[in-house]
């Protein structure tokens, strides 16, 4: 085994080493053996026993299958259970908060709604067992027909009310002189107050108002309206018609008050009448909170008065045998739209009643939500007459509220259960496939995310060997130049000179390398600082040109620099951007060269000013564009490699434009050259003059 070990170990050196060298070879043996010894490990730790469990829960889908009808019966009693329980709830509650006002000697006959959203309405009995609030039965009293004689005066009067308002009122005295039923009467001296004031009479029609109003106040016309509600709103119109407004709302707003107090009569719609036309009158008048309050008030006892005269023949059903504050049901009889709950306080027995048709819609309603969420179970509540399907899973009759209503619960069928069964099957065979899929994508999202680390890890150490190869260059050139001239081997005049200049030249280039270098350690740590402050760019742009010029030159370069007149100040660091300017030209100069130009443009653009670096050089290949900033990066490509490079500088350059509040992009065409495009904003960067 160890010579097999031996044998492959020789053949991938080999094979790696006619790419990377001997060393590098070697590097990258030791980087895959870790790769290996992790796979394996993983492959032990995570996918055997992720396999294993996948097998065992694959092995279970029968054994579930089996106990899927017991559960179907658990589930279809906890359906009815929670159903009969939510209707509990709502009458648990309902008995709480009425004992709550019970016991504070709050009336239980108002704001119902507090109560429960289900009720409807609330009668009060007292010892005797006669309905004392909030409601009167009707009275047998009926106004008789009136005489011919009445009526034709009456239509006489009605006729000429507009026209002859004078007339109408004398004909409507006649009527009063026609009859005596109080009623008749009533209505006549009504009629006669109508007319005086359309005769602009206010005076008299308010004598004959307050006439209506002291003799036959409580007395109710033919309409069902009582005469002293008719001439309190006749009086406030007169009121308002002479100007006088505060009397008109005074009289208005108290009969309203009194009105949603009293006791309103079963089947007369007399008192709301009143009360919303005395509302209508005060629009713009009274307080608007008040005349919200009166209306949300009139709303409630008018829908109150509309269902007590619904349940109004089943009173009856009160008596004074229930026991103190003990609450007694009487369930919804098939022809009633409501059901009762009565309980006695003290000498008086409350009697409320629920409304069955809104109860029976929110069950089922609540039973559609749970046959939404059990897809194999069909619940269904089923009224007297309807067919209960056979075999339910659960049944039960939602007594005592309720005692007609059955619920059922049953599987929607034979085939939908088979259905259910199978797509539990699927479910646990999918969820078992898709454990082990992510866990497969894991590990090789590990191996990939290894096989990054490995590459960034080979980069770094190009990267050593890129900046030793650097290094080595410019200081065997100051060596060797230095040399030469301490030992006398060059000629005075113009050659000592130019060992000079190549020993400048060299050093300066050393500078820039090691200042990369510095630079990009600081980045890497987040110590890198710029100083901002407003400054020109065409000043720094052209003095880096003017730095970088003579080693353009050396390479028969044309510089073309175009620097716009006018140019905005921008916050910027000038030796910053100077670097930025170094590290470009650097690269046209080793990449561009080839084409002989370079072209550096500032100018100002929708974005704030931009400023391009472009070349005729060798272009960038369309793979590596997008990771020319890309921390150690060097192109593949052979003709690339055999210029010298470091694979930080543009990498600095990025960091540096967004440093300022900008961007930096590329276009390259291989064989066609390449620009670099800078755009700075005209605003100051977050945090500008300050140390960035």
């Amino acid at each position: 085994m160890a010579v097999l070990r031996q044998h492959l170990r020789r053949w991938a050196v080999a094979i790696l080493a006619r790419r990377r060298g001997e060393v590098r070879a070697l590097q990258d043996i030791r980087h895959l053996y870790g790769v290996l010894r992790f796979g394996g490990a993983f492959a032990v730790l995570m996918l055997l026993p992720t396999g294993f469990l996948a097998w065992q829960a694959v092995s279970s889908v029968g054994t579930e299958e089996l106990t899927l009808d017991a559960e179907l019966q658990v589930r279809g009693r906890a359906v009815t259970a929670s159903l009969q329980g939510e209707l509990e709830g709502i009458f648990e509650r309902f008995r709480d908060a009425t004992l709550v006002r019970l016991r504070r000697g709050e009336s239980p006959t108002a704001n119902l709604g507090e109560l429960s959203p289900y009720l409807r309405a609330a009668f009060r009995f007292d010892a005797t067992g006669e309905l004392a609030a909030p409601f009167d039965l009707p009275s047998p009293d009926v106004v008789p027909e009136p005489s011919a004689r009445w009526r034709s005066v009456a239509r006489r009067a009605a006729a000429t009310e507009e026209s002859e308002p004078r007339a109408a009122a004398l004909a409507w005295r006649d009527a009063q002189q026609a009859t005596t039923h109080p009623a008749l009467v009533a209505e006549a001296i009504l009629g006669e107050a109508r007319a005086l004031r359309a005769a602009d009479r206010p005076r008299e029609a308010e004598a004959r108002l307050a006439d209506l109003y002291a003799d036959y106040a409580n007395i109710r016309g033919r309409r069902g309206f009582r005469m002293g509600d008719l001439s309190v709103l006749m009086r406030a119109d007169v009121r308002l018609k002479e100007g006088d407004t505060e009397v008109a709302q005074s009289v208005l707003e108290t009969r309203v008050e009194q009105l949603l107090a009293s006791r309103w009569t079963i089947g007369r719609e007399g008192e709301p009448a009143v009360v919303r036309r005395a509302l209508a009158t005060l629009q713009g008048i009274s307080d608007p909170d008040w005349l919200a309050r009166a209306r949300r008030r009139l709303s409630e006892r008018h829908a109150q008065l509309y269902w007590a005269e619904l349940v109004s023949s089943e009173l009856d059903l009160v008596n004074s045998r229930v026991p103190q504050n003990a609450f007694r049901v009487h369930g919804a009889r098939t022809d009633s739209p409501g059901l009762w709950e009565i309980v006695r306080r003290g000498d008086s027995v409350y009697a409320f009643s629920f409304s069955v048709q809104d109860l029976f819609d929110d069950l089922r309603s609540t039973v559609a939500r749970a046959d939404e969420l059990e897809g194999d179970l069909v619940a269904g509540l089923y009224l007297p007459g309807e067919p209960v399907p056979a075999n339910p899973i659960s049944e039960r009759a939602l007594g005592p509220w309720l005692p007609a209503v059955t619920l059922a619960v049953h599987p929607a069928d034979a085939a939908g259960l088979a259905a259910s069964r199978q797509q539990r099957r699927t479910m646990r065979v999918a969820v078992v496939l898709t454990a082990v899929f992510v866990t497969v994508v894991g590990a090789i999202w590990v191996a990939r995310m290894i096989a990054i680390e490995v590459d960034a890890a080979r980069q770094r150490a190009d990267f050593a060997a890129n900046v030793s190869h650097e290094l080595r260059s410019p200081i065997t050139q100051i060596r060797l130049r230095g040399e030469a001239l301490q030992l006398g081997l060059v000629d005075p005049g113009s050659d000592t000179d130019r060992h000079y200049d190549a020993i400048v030249h060299e050093a300066e280039r050393l500078s820039r390398l090691v200042d990369n270098v510095l630079d990009f350690s600081a980045i890497e740590r987040g110590a890198k600082r710029y100083h901002m402050r407003p400054d020109d760019l065409n000043v720094a742009v052209f003095h880096a040109v003017e730095a970088a010029r003579p080693a353009l030159e050396e390479r028969s370069m044309e510089v073309v620099l175009e620097l716009p007149e006018d140019l905005p100040p921008l916050w910027l660091d000038r030796e910053a951007i100077g670097q930025v300017l170094t590290n470009l030209l650097s690269n046209a100069t080793k990449y561009g060269a080839s084409g002989g130009w370079v072209h550096i443009r500032v100018a100002e653009s929708d974005r704030g000013v931009s400023l391009s670096v472009s070349d005729r050089g060798m272009g960038i290949a369309e793979e590596d564009v997008a990771q020319v900033f890309d921390d150690f990066f060097r192109s593949t490509d052979p003709e690339v490699r055999r210029r010298r490079g470091t694979g930080i500088g543009l990498a600095i350059v990025r960091y540096i434009v967004e440093a300022h509040g900008g961007d930096i992009s590329v276009e390259s065409m291989l064989g066609q050259g390449t620009t670099f495009v800078i755009n700075f904003p005209l605003a100051p960067p977050e945090g500008a003059g300050d140390a960035v």
